[in-house]
């Protein structure tokens, strides 16, 4: 009697062998004129200018279904290309707190920033800043990681201070050839919470996720 494996062998070689013929009977001579088009219309097409033309519509259209693909991961709108443009006579003055660069004191400063519909891209923008860090001061290394919000919202139920607004991240990136601060996360995350807590009034906390999963460490181990 034939054993488990032996049999699974002899299926695997079966299935390989249909696999070949299947190939061979159906798919290489559309895979070889496939091929011999793309060659034939793009490679050595004997027009320079024109092989450029359809060269540059092939990339485009590979980059464009790459961000498509991207938009269908992350969920976000594919005609979210740039932020919106806010009203130019709106604006108003904002604290912003950004982590010092000893590991334990918070900066404060005052910032013109413009007035959205929408607390969410309030809280994205006052995020942003206080990842770019001090205008006055070279602060980049108490932020020393490349860091991209996949999404922001602000959950919490009734009225007044009683919200959490919630930064879902990409897996953060750390810049080369820089070192990390001690304690410069744990007073990152400080910094936050207290910029957009201070400026939106529905807010009393700020939590942090990365690709949806809470209490991962952003670049300190």
């Amino acid at each position: 009697m034939k054993s488990v494996s032996t049999i699974l062998h002899m299926k695997a070689a079966h299935c390989k062998e249909w696999a070949v013929i299947l190939f061979n009977t159906h798919l290489k001579s559309r895979a070889l004129r496939i091929i011999g088009t793309i060659r034939a219309e793009l490679i050595d097409y004997p027009d320079k200018r024109e092989r450029n033309r359809r060269l540059v519509i092939l990339f485009a259209f590979l980059f464009l279904s790459d961000y498509l693909m991207y938009c269908l991961h992350t969920d976000k709108n594919i005609f979210d290309i740039f932020p919106p443009l806010p009203s130019l006579d709106r604006e108003k003055r904002v604290s912003v707190y950004l982590p010092g660069l000893d590991g334990a004191s918070i900066i404060r400063e005052r910032r013109l920033i413009p007035v959205y519909d929408r607390d969410e891209k309030t809280a994205m923008l006052l995020f942003e800043l206080v990842v770019k860090g001090s205008l006055f001061e070279n602060t980049s290394l108490t932020v020393p990681a490349d860091l991209f919000v996949r999404k922001v919202w602000i959950h919490g139920p009734g009225e007044g201070k009683s919200k959490v607004c919630v930064f879902d991240l990409e897996p953060a990136e750390l810049r080369p050839n820089i070192g990390v601060i001690k304690n410069s996360e744990r007073l990152f995350k400080k910094a936050l919470e207290k910029t957009v807590s201070a400026n939106i009034p529905a807010v009393k906390t700020v939590l942090l996720l990365e690709k949806g999963i809470p209490g991962t460490a952003i670049w300190e181990l």
